[in-house]
């Protein structure tokens, strides 16, 4: 999820949740529901950093215990007469980095939450990586109590309830539900895709990533023991899923060039964090060229996507190895 949206999660929480507590409380749940994104600036690095810390250790469970021990402490430090609870200053810091976390799982690019015992990437694939309706309903549950409170201020009458409170709460409620009934139809998407064949092949391993704007319209991969599809699945639609008008691509067939191109480093960090990986083999006048790129990151239009490529002469011998974003014009 973006900044802005964990920005204003924290803020709504504050309010739906901490309504009667000082400033500092807001500013130790803004700095734990975001600071976990630090990590985004590792693509200032190049390729390899990014890929190496985008979504992985800060998003562990591990450095969300460190990111609530940082968040509690500012607040504390802000707190000058020492009124707020610690108890207090430790569930408002809690509350905020687990809904950073919980937040970003929903989503397809994946969490290393066991950090740093293990590798494995976690993810729901229900929400989009910007999400316009969240945004929407944050927004409303935070601007309009404001609007209305100003409106009746004008009038003279005055609100007993503390101050953004309902708009918040309500705001977080409708989050809840809508990401819900996103589950909901991404369990049906995936069924849509498990019961079609592909060319006459049944898949093995499929996925569908959401539509940011269409609840109803679903991105799906499909991958059979010789094709990887990619398909527009929708959901509650007049339309009903054509199989046949998936693009299908054949995968590139074994060769020693592809063989030993799959077994650098290089490709096995890639691997480790891609999802549903597509290697490409292209002879060169020297050799070979292998790419891989993550097929998600091509339906879901991810704006710094991360390729390895491997430069192989004729024998062939590796000659080269590197991780490069996926649309630099050199890439082949």
């Amino acid at each position: 999820m973006d900044i802005p949206t964990h920005a204003l999660t924290s803020f709504a929480l504050a309010r739906g949740f901490f309504p009667r507590r000082a400033w500092p409380i807001i500013v130790g749940m803004l700095i734990a529901g975001s600071i976990a994104d630090i990590d985004q600036l590792s693509v200032f690095f190049g390729p390899a950093a990014y890929l190496a810390a985008h979504r992985s250790w800060t998003h562990s469970i591990l450095a969300t215990v460190f990111v609530v021990a940082i968040a509690a402490a500012v607040t504390f430090y802000l707190d000058k007469t020492k009124a707020i609870p610690l108890r207090t200053i430790l569930a408002a810091a809690a509350l905020a980095a687990a809904a950073h976390i919980l937040m970003d799982l929903f989503q397809s690019a994946g969490e290393t939450l066991l950090w740093p015992f293990h590798a494995t990437r976690f993810a729901a694939d229900y929400l989009p990586r910007i999400d316009p309706w969240i945004l929407a309903l944050l927004l409303a549950g935070i601007l309009l109590p404001e609007l209305f409170r100003l409106v009746s201020s004008e009038i003279g009458a005055k609100d007993k309830t503390p101050r953004g409170r309902n708009g918040a709460l309500i705001a977080l409620a409708l989050i809840v539900v809508y990401i819900s009934a996103r589950g909901v139809l991404h369990g049906q998407a995936t069924d849509a895709l498990d019961a079609h064949s592909y060319h006459g092949e049944s898949p093995r391993r499929l996925g569908a990533f959401p539509d940011p704007i269409s609840l109803f319209t679903w991105h799906g991969i499909a991958e059979t023991q010789s094709l990887v599809c990619l398909a527009e699945v929708p959901v509650h639609s007049a339309r009903e899923f054509d199989a046949e008008a998936a693009n299908c691509q054949h995968k590139p067939e074994f060769s020693p060039a592809l063989d030993m191109a799959q077994k650098t480093v290089t490709a096995e960090n890639f691997l480790q964090s891609a999802r549903f990986p597509r290697a490409t083999v292209e002879k060169t006048q020297d050799g070979y060229e292998v790419t891989i790129r993550s097929l998600r990151d091509t339906v879901e239009q991810e704006t710094h996507s991360v390729a390895a490529r491997i430069v192989l002469d004729a024998k062939p011998r590796v000659f080269s190895e590197e991780l490069v974003w996926a649309k630099e014009p050199k890439l082949r």
